[in-house]
Parts: C-alpha cells; structure tokens; sequence
C-alpha cells in the first residue's frame, strides 16, 4: 500500500476497498481452507467433530496472524510518513503525501 496515493476521495476509497478485501480474504480464505480439510479429515478417518474443531482453531490463528501482519506494515508505513513536517514552518507531526 503506498499512503502517495491518497490524495482524493476516490483513491481513499479504492484504499478502502483493497483494505476490505484483505480483510475478507485474511479471515474467509483460512477458514474455508481449514475448516474444508478438517472435515474432509473427519469424513475419511471417522471422527466427526474433532479435525473440524482443530481446523478452525488453526485458521483462528492464521487469521490473526495474518491480520497482525498487515496491521504492523501499515503502522510502519504511516510511520515513515509523520517523519517530515506538512510545511518548512512546521513544528508538528504530520502525515506527509509526496508527489
């Protein structure tokens, strides 16, 4: 993600919408992944709920850390652009959009 580009309201809501994706895919993606072979597991080996359970601690965990992830490159990024001040006079920190 690149904080250059939101400069108006229709590249923020882009960003928006990427950043939904991300979310959705980060949590449904595991899920669907694990969830399906913990009971593919419990169909083939005969027992019904456990594997289905262990799937979905499993993508419980893959989904947070994925979120995390993404949660920490964002903040380092926003980071990197409070650094330089809006205007040569100013004191405070500031988000900075570089053209």
């Amino acid at each position: 993600m690149d904080l250059k580009k939101v400069q108006n309201f229709h590249n923020t809501r882009e960003l928006a919408i990427a950043t939904f994706y991300y979310i959705s895919g980060s949590v449904f993606g595991p899920l669907i992944l694990f969830l399906g072979l913990g009971y593919f597991l419990d169909q083939a080996f005969h027992s019904k709920p456990k594997m289905l359970i262990v799937g979905f601690f499993i993508a419980f965990i893959t989904s947070n850390v994925l979120l995390f992830k993404k949660a920490k490159r964002v903040t380092e990024l926003i980071e990197s652009y409070k650094s330089t001040p809006k205007n040569p006079g100013d004191e405070q920190d500031s988000v900075v959009i570089k053209k």
